[in-house]
């Protein structure tokens, strides 16, 4: 296979990656078999209105090559994107593991408050249970004191 046709020095060549849609000077394209012993049947890109004007420098590209351009060019791509992709899980990733730990932090606080919460209402209870208790004895002591002198 060889590169794309010789280009005229009075008409530059503007260049095209991967497959072209239209010619630079705003035609369409159209495709051909090569007809040339050095490339028989080898397919090519032409613009629609140089095909009987081969002085002026209008596209011309082997398919083959083109499609060639266009693999790599996405392939390219593909990589910027799964790159991207791959920056933003690690990104999302570092925000769920900072949220959970927020959370858990947060949770472990709730937790924490009430647990002292449940332990002062345990304890205020059981402050009261035992004046109860305190006046219970007290009274008993005094029904048993009185008992006692009385039965003396």
């Amino acid at each position: 296979m060889t590169s794309s046709s010789t280009s005229s020095t009075r008409f530059p060549r503007i260049s095209t990656h991967g497959v072209p849609t239209r010619c630079w000077c705003g035609e369409g394209i159209t495709t051909f078999g090569s007809s040339t012993a050095e490339n028989r049947y080898r397919r090519f890109y032409r613009c629609e209105i140089a095909r009987d004007r081969k002085t002026e420098n209008h596209l011309f590209k082997w398919i083959d090559e083109a499609l060639i351009e266009e693999i790599r060019m996405v392939d390219a791509k593909h990589e910027r994107v799964a790159q991207v992709i791959t920056k933003f899980e690690e990104r999302v990733m570092e925000k769920v593991k900072s949220e959970m730990a927020r959370v858990e932090h947060q949770m472990s606080e709730k937790l924490k408050e009430k647990g002292d919460l449940e332990i002062a209402r345990v304890a205020h209870e059981m402050k009261h249970k035992l004046k109860i208790a305190t006046v219970a004895m007290v009274v008993v002591g005094a029904i048993v004191g009185i008992w006692t002198s009385l039965s003396v």
